[in-house]
This record gives structure tokens, C-alpha cells and sequence, in this order.
């Protein structure tokens, strides 16, 4: 199956505004960069996705990403994640995707493994939804649709909840695929407190470790 990985990313300099009162600006963009490279990482090293496409504005996150051999679709300005994805589902489609899966940059934890098996879910029926709720259930951290352009997505309006009722709606069959690693997105401090007591290394949060230790 021809899966394409979509990852929207917002302007480093907007990005984790909630931080602010533990990390600066400059802070926050250089954790944004390093989300960024852990998910294209990631994503590559996942045998079930065939394409990795990145909607942004930013030029470092789009230089970052044609390093790692993305499919870059550039934006002119941040126009909110519904309107990256939809770009991306145009593209899919034309090029020949079969599914899409819908993956934020900020999940520090994701791994290829959990990726493969989102992806394994969707093999069979020929339409379905595979959704990995946050760890609050008012978010989708994976969100894959099959065909591509199967439904629009409702991300920053309860999207979870929003996401099964659209599939409901027109009798789509729903899998709810659920990991710790992808419900642990990096929001707020509550969420750094709970992911520094994970004991994961890797890029990104080895350098918040850093930063909160200064």
C-alpha cells in the first residue's frame, strides 16, 4: 500500500508558545528544529511509508526536511493545520497515494515500530480511519485515511472527538490504535515533566534536559 506521511510544521518562531515560561524564543525554535528531525527520522526508518511530505512556511524546516528527502510543499504564510493538510491530501492524490497518515511534529517518543502498525491497520477494508488520540483524548497524533481524501480534518477543534464522529457520519470503519509513545505530544510543562520521567534519549529531549537543568 502507498502511504504518505503528513507532517505540517508551523514557523519555528511561533511554534511552543506555551514553553514560554520555561524556554525563550530561541529556545523553542531550536526544540522545534530538533521535533522535526526525530520525526523525519523516524518516518524514514518506517518500512510502511512511502513518501514524507512537509507543508511549511519556514525555510530552515523545509531545508531540514529536503536533507531528509521530503517532499517539500511550500506555504506563504501559516494558514493553520486543516489548510496544510489539505495541500498535502491534493498532492497525495495526484500522486498516486493510496493513504495518508497524518503525523504532528511533536511527538518525541514516536517510533517506527508504532508507525508500521498504524499503517498495518489500514490494510484491510479498502476505506477506514486509524486515529491515536493524545494522551487528553481532544487531540488525533496519528491520523490516517484511507482512501486519502476519505474525510477533512477538524485539528485545534477537539479533534479526536471530531474526527470519529465525520467517519461515523458516513459509516467509515474506525480503528483507535493506541501508544503511550504517540499520546505523549510536547505542548505544555505538564507534558515535559511526564516525558522527562520517561527515561527515553534522543535528540530533542536530551536538549530540553539540558535547558531545564540551566
Amino acid at each position: 500500500m502507498k502511504i504518505f506521511a503528513v507532517v505540517p510544521v508551523k514557523r519555528f518562531e511561533s511554534s511552543k508558545s506555551r514553553l514560554s515560561s520555561v524556554l525563550n524564543v530561541v529556545e523553542r525554535k531550536q526544540l522545534s528544529e530538533l521535533l522535526l528531525r526525530n520525526t523525519l527520522r523516524v518516518l524514514t526508518e518506517s518500512s510502511a511509508i512511502s513518501d514524507i511530505v512537509i507543508v511549511s512556511s519556514d525555510e530552515l524546516a523545509m531545508e531540514i526536511a529536503r536533507r531528509n528527502g521530503a517532499i517539500v510543499l511550500r506555504e506563504s504564510r501559516d494558514d493553520g493545520v486543516n489548510a496544510a493538510i489539505a495541500r498535502a491530501d491534493d498532492y497525495s492524490f495526484k500522486k498516486g497515494a493510496e493513504a495518508t497518515l497524518v503525523i504532528p511534529q511533536d511527538l518525541p517518543l514516536l517510533v517506527a515500530g508504532d508507525v508500521n502498525m498504524i499503517c498495518k491497520g489500514a490494510e484491510l477494508p479498502d476505506r477506514c480511519l486509524v486515529v491515536c488520540p493524545s494522551v487528553r483524548y481532544d487531540g488525533s497524533n496519528a491520523l490516517l485515511r484511507k482512501p486519502s481524501r476519505l474525510l477533512k480534518t477538524y485539528y485545534d477543534e477537539d479533534s479526536f472527538n471530531a474526527h470519529i464522529r465525520a467517519a461515523t457520519k458516513i459509516g467509515i470503519p474506525i480503528k483507535v490504535f493506541l501508544s503511550m509513545r504517540i499520546m505523549l505530544d510536547l505542548d505544555t510543562t505538564e507534558d515535559i515533566k511526564i516525558l522527562m520521567n520517561q527515561g527515553i534519549t534522543n535528540l530533542p529531549l536530551d536538549y530540553l534536559k539540558s535547558k531545564l537543568k540551566t
